[in-house]
């Protein structure tokens, strides 16, 4: 029996570990819509090693080519409410960081972002990538940044070094 392209294609992924082999594959896929839809799937279906290393995979393309994520934004917000690893919302909300969101993508992504971001027990890089997709989509709506700064400043001196660097970043608004 033959392998369908989609299923060797599934089968590459999950023999891959290393940072420059998921470089290599998003290389590869890059300019591939079909590679492209067939990574953001795998990942959306968020149940095992394969959908962590998709994201990852993703992630190194959206860090060329931000646009990649647009046609998948609300899966990509549904996904952050879904019981995912936590690699795999890491990515979700670093490619956020860059992406144009409508007016109700706006405001489901940040009623997720600041539970995501008030939620101590979650680990410190998503919720860094969370804040900062605050602060960005504050950028469109500023009656938001009184809410954000109050979010930011509870409890800060508690937080790790990177927090408080980016933190600190958005308080003072010198972010990018």
């Amino acid at each position: 029996m033959h392998l369908s392209e989609k299923d060797q294609f599934r089968n590459d992924i999950k023999d891959t570990f290393h940072q420059n082999a998921w470089k290599t594959i998003a290389n590869a896929a890059l300019n591939n819509t079909t590679l492209i839809d067939w990574l953001f799937e795998f990942m959306l279906e968020g149940k095992d090693t394969l959908a962590r290393t998709s994201s990852e995979i993703i992630r190194h393309i959206s860090d060329k080519d931000p646009n990649i994520v647009q046609p998948y934004i609300d899966e990509l917000i549904e996904a952050l409410e879904k019981p995912y690893h936590a690699g795999i919302k890491r990515c979700i909300f670093r490619m956020f960081q860059k992406a144009e969101f409508n007016n109700d993508q706006s405001g489901k992504l940040l009623d997720i972002s600041f539970r995501y971001l008030q939620n101590r027990s979650n680990p410190i890089a998503p919720r860094v990538f969370a804040m900062t997709t605050i602060y960005n989509i504050s950028k469109k709506f500023p009656e938001l940044l009184p809410e954000l700064d109050a979010t930011i400043s509870d409890n800060l001196s508690q937080e790790s070094a990177g927090f408080q660097n980016r933190a600190k970043k958005i308080l003072n608004r010198t972010w990018k």
